[in-house]
This record gives structure tokens, sequence and C-alpha cells, in this order.
């Protein structure tokens, strides 16, 4: 009978977590880098999870992250059709239950790539505005930055780029369940030391995903 049980309870979450879709964008022009490691390694975890996982890889997928007049957030036409692409790219988000957006930290902000998706798709009619947003339940940033925790956070890095993703971004285009995880120490790895650092990123970014699923 407990037999029974257990296997009723395993199935059962199998059955909720197929139905916990996730996607990637993520922003990175090398395909060898942490950043696309993390991701790979992210979406093969979430797999083994029993995730549906897709994923847009910003760089390969031909985005132009370049903003033109007929994209411009039409402020007196709620109902205006933007390209075909950012329709598209903003259908791709719907059905999603988390959303993750990896990149490296540059000069404390985007890549630009991500910066001009987020300008183009995240748009005035479609993720905000009349009741409109993205229509995702959850939002986790995952930013890897070269500096330690220490540096980041005694500029002041931490709480700026935290208030960008989650109240000016996220919560403003109707997310409230969001989050960023910082990846610190990013660049360089020589030596037992870095080799325990690098590995333990793939630990912290992947535990990102056992959270969602709690």
């Amino acid at each position: 009978m407990l037999i029974r049980i257990n296997l009723y309870v395993l199935l059962i979450k199998e059955q909720v977590n197929a139905m916990k879709k996730i996607h990637f964008i993520w922003a990175h022009p090398r395909t060898d880098s942490l950043t696309a490691h993390i991701v790979a390694s992210m979406k093969s975890y979430a797999a083994d999870k029993g995730l549906p996982v897709t994923e847009l890889d910003l760089y390969r997928s031909g985005f132009n992250p370049v903003m033109y007049e007929v994209d411009e957030p039409q402020w007196d036409n709620i109902n205006y059709k933007y390209t075909e692409e950012v329709q598209q790219l903003f259908e791709s988000l719907k059905g999603v239950d988390t959303l993750f957006i990896v990149f490296p930290v540059w000069w404390y902000s985007f890549p630009a790539i991500l910066k001009g998706y987020i300008d183009r798709v995240w748009t005035n009619g479609l993720a905000y505005g009349k009741g409109n947003k993205v229509p995702v339940n959850k939002i986790r940033w995952i930013a890897l930055t070269g500096e330690t925790k220490e540096a980041f956070d005694t500029k002041g890095n931490y709480t700026y780029m935290n208030h960008l993703m989650i109240k000016s971004l996220s919560e403003y285009c109707g997310v409230i369940d969001a989050k960023v995880e910082f990846l610190y120490d990013t660049i360089g790895f020589e030596g037992e030391r870095d080799k325990a650092h690098y590995d333990a990123l793939f630990v912290q970014a992947n535990t990102v995903i056992d959270e969602i699923l709690n």
C-alpha cells in the first residue's frame, strides 16, 4: 500500500513538473563562454527534473536589437501591431511558468543585444499598459559578474542592478515573483581553488531550478 502511495505521489509530481515549462533567454557572443556552459547545465538539470525546456539564444537567433521607428512604443494606441518579429517573440513567452534570463554583467548592465530585446519585445501594449504583462509566472535573472561579491556590493552595484531587474523591469511588467541570482568572480580559473569555485557556480545556478520546484 505504501509503495502504491509513493508511486502515485511521484506520478503526480512528474505531471506537475511537466506543466512547469521554463524558457531561457540568454546572451553571450561565444558558445564556449561560461554563460553558455551555465545555460547548458541548467537546461540539462531542468530536463532531468522533468521540466519542458525551450530557449532563445539571442546571438545565434539572428535577433536584431536595434529599435527602429516601426517598433517604437505607441503611447496613444494600446492595440498597435508591432512587427512580426516582436509579436512572435512575445507570443513565445505564453505558457511559460518560469523565464530564466542569463547574461554576463557588462559595465554594470546588460549586453546590448539583451537590452535591445527588452526594449523591443517588452513594450507598451504587450508587456505593460492597460492590464498587459509579460505572460509568465516567474522570472529568474542569472547575472554573471567578474567581480567578487565584496567588490560588487561595495560599489552599490548589487542594490542598483537588483532594483533594475526586480522593480523597474519584472514588477513593472506585471511579474511579482522575480528574483536575481548573481554569480560572482567569474573571470579566470586556474588551480584547485579556482576549480572548486568554478564547480560551485554551476551548483549555485542549478539550485535555482530546485527553488522553483519547491
